[in-house]
């Protein structure tokens, strides 16, 4: 019995043994045919392969220490407009997916002033773009 075991526990060795072995080599090779980004980039033979979209304007707003990017000119503008508390909440609610009780704890409100602020916020900005929108149809 007991030398079955050990041959088991031998033959269980050298599979993780030679699984490893396989795994080192495969990681090896990708290392080999890995390349960054930037150097293509920089590489001017496949620079007719790819484009570079330019870059837009985006918002960034900082909430709580981190930087919220709004790619949407319209909607930037939309929460440039607002006080800070507003887009804080705006942007924590929607940008940053935290509950109404979390940005409370964030904020120091309660809950419910949170979901208050955020409603009419909402309404605010609805009232905004409306009236960017029916502005640029008049340009037209």
């Amino acid at each position: 019995m007991l030398e079955c075991q050990e041959r088991f526990d031998s033959f269980c060795k050298s599979v993780l043994r030679n699984h490893a072995r396989n795994y080192d080599q495969m990681v090896r090779r990708r290392r080999k045919r890995e390349c960054f980004s930037e150097d293509i980039c920089e590489d001017t033979r496949f620079q007719r392969f790819f484009s570079v979209v330019p870059c837009q304007d985006t918002y960034v707003f900082r909430v709580l220490d981190m930087d919220v990017s709004v790619e949407d000119l319209f909607l930037g503008a939309a929460l440039q407009a607002l006080s800070e508390d507003r887009r804080a909440i705006v942007l924590l609610s929607y940008f940053l997916d935290m509950t109404d009780s979390e940005i409370g704890a964030c904020l120091h409100l309660i809950r419910r002033t949170v979901s208050y602020r955020r409603d009419t916020t909402l309404k605010q900005l609805k009232k905004y773009l409306e009236d960017l929108a029916d502005e640029e149809k008049r340009e037209r």
